[in-house]
């Protein structure tokens, strides 16, 4: 054990974990909320973030420099848990602090949306050889990484579960119909985005009389071209503070993941979404989503499915799903699951 660890009361290494994000985006919040139970927990990051579950919170301007600078701060800690994207983070880290052990959370990134030599990642390659470790969303990915890139490091397993603290179980307004929540791109984005292009399913929906809300985050003024394509044929909302968004799901009769058409993104995804629709009490609808499917049809919570005719005949199973809901969401909150990343850092420190 190495010098100044304690072990704590579930007889992990109380470990000073330093965390750098650039977007330190939902998965990684949940992550390191769980991760504070039993150890110490800092942030670099260019979003400003708080909370009681954060020792200390360092902000760059997204430059190499300025992150040279804050990682200075912290050769005091025991290890450090990188999150992608941008990989570039893995060489500046590695750069200041030469000695520490270093983890990369791989969730977005290029390995997992396309095949395609064009939009190979150079950056990626070198980041996934330079750590110590590495944390993939589901057991598809890993798949996908040890036969496309294979990594000389443990690589280990967390799905984006969430944390406790955000289940809700009160009174609900309810709405009704299928929601999706999260992002959505425009028609001439890239074409390794179509998984997240929705104007196809909205209108089929609308076609078949199926209530249809979008929650998609960011300023009203930005989302001016989403609403002229999708309203109003679907209502398209503003996407809410992550707690209240949790809250709203229950608003619905159904969450959404995966899209009318099949896509490689979906096929190996576990997405935050999934588990958000769990939290908030609802059961999930997988379209062409191959390992949500699996996962939801496992578990009861809800169908997997090919086409909206197979949404319309399955529709009244929402009942047994949602209260199949309600009996094992615990079971897939992040607090359950963490010590799988919790192992890999003790086993590297």
């Amino acid at each position: 054990m190495g010098v100044g660890l304690k072990l704590t009361l579930n007889n992990f290494m109380k470990l000073k974990i330093l965390i750098v994000s650039e977007r330190t985006c939902i998965r990684t919040i949940k992550q390191a909320i769980a991760l504070s139970k039993n150890h110490d927990v800092h942030l670099i990051t260019k979003r400003q973030v708080a909370g009681d579950w954060l020792k200390t919170v360092t902000l760059y301007d997204g430059t190499e420099k300025r992150l040279r600078d804050a990682l200075k701060l912290y050769d005091f800690v025991d290890i450090v848990y990188a999150a992608a994207e941008p990989s570039w983070l893995v060489f500046v880290i590695r750069e200041v602090l030469k000695k520490k052990k270093l983890v990369l959370d791989i969730h977005d990134a290029m390995i997992w949306r396309t095949t395609e030599l064009e939009y190979s990642s150079a950056e990626e390659r070198l980041a996934f050889d330079w750590v110590d470790g590495v944390v993939v969303p589901s057991l598809s990915c890993k798949t996908e990484l040890v036969k496309r890139h294979p990594v000389r490091c443990p690589i280990v397993v967390l799905p984006p579960y969430v944390n406790e603290c955000f289940y809700y179980s009160r009174q609900w307004q309810r709405v009704g119909g299928i929601v999706y929540q999260g992002r959505i791109d425009l028609p001439g984005a890239k074409d390794f985005m179509n998984y997240c292009k929705y104007e196809e399913l909205n209108e089929l929906l609308y076609k078949e009389d199926i209530p249809f809300t979008i929650y998609m985050p960011g300023e009203e003024e930005q989302l001016k071209k989403w609403r002229a394509i999708y309203e109003p044929k679907a209502t398209f909302l503003k996407g809410l503070p992550y707690e209240e968004m949790v809250a709203a799901m229950g608003f619905y009769d159904w969450g959404l993941c995966g899209n009318i058409k099949e896509f490689r993104e979906w096929d190996l995804a576990m997405p935050n979404k999934l588990f958000d629709y769990l939290a908030g009490g609802i059961p999930v609808i997988a379209l062409n989503a191959e390992l949500v499917g699996r996962f939801v049809e496992e578990q009861g919570v809800g169908i997997s499915v090919k086409s909206i005719q197979e949404i319309k005949d399955r529709w009244d199973e929402r009942a047994q799903c949602q209260k199949n809901v309600f009996l094992k969401r615990y079971e897939f909150s992040m607090e359950q699951h963490i010590y799988v990343v919790e192992n890999l850092l003790e086993r590297l420190v």
